[in-house]
């Protein structure tokens, strides 16, 4: 199945990520050489750019080397709409490669997401405490009080539902595994 992040924009703007710079220590230097190497291939015009048709070939050859379905027309234009930030139809290797750590950031909090939430969806008081404690316990900090849990909750829960959701969790996360990598 394709990966589809449909809040990738609102994600990378929510968290100031939109500065190449500050996301690259993501991405190992291997795969900023292949990713490198994949745009530089599909930028058959040797441009510096690819528009929308060397885009797909970009992207049905990082889904062929993730052993992924190749991208749908409709996924390249939701990814040429959101890669392309200058509105010209083109997209340059450091918007490529911004877009790539984005995706594996949201990879890994997908991932852990799912761990947390259980498959639910959204993390409620009780999954947010399992995961805290986990924390606390593998620090050595005992066990946090539900006070604790309650101040976490309203500070990540930011639609105030109750739940922490995949976004509000991005919110949170991507910014800490960007820390944790420089």
């Amino acid at each position: 199945e394709s990966l589809n992040f449909p809040n990738y924009t609102n994600l990378a703007r929510a968290t100031s990520f939109s500065d190449p710079s500050s996301i690259m220590p993501i991405l190992s230097p291997e795969a900023v050489e292949f990713a490198t190497e994949i745009f530089n291939a599909a930028d058959a015009d040797k441009s510096g750019s690819i528009d929308k048709a060397e885009l797909k070939v970009a992207a049905t050859k990082l889904a062929e080397h993730l052993e992924m379905p190749p991208p749908t027309d409709k996924d390249i234009d939701a990814r040429m709409k959101t890669l392309d930030t200058k509105g010209d139809g083109t997209v340059l290797l450091e918007e490529f490669l911004l877009f790539l750590a984005m995706m594996k950031l949201m990879i890994v909090s997908a991932q852990m997401f799912d761990a947390a939430s259980g498959g639910k969806g959204s993390i409620g008081s009780a999954d947010l405490k399992t995961v805290m404690t986990k924390i606390y316990e593998a620090n050595d900090l005992g066990t946090p009080t539900d006070e604790k849990v309650d101040e976490v909750m309203k500070e990540l829960d930011t639609s105030g539902d109750g739940v922490i959701d995949f976004e509000e969790f991005c919110a949170f996360m991507i910014p800490m595994l960007i820390a944790l990598a420089e």
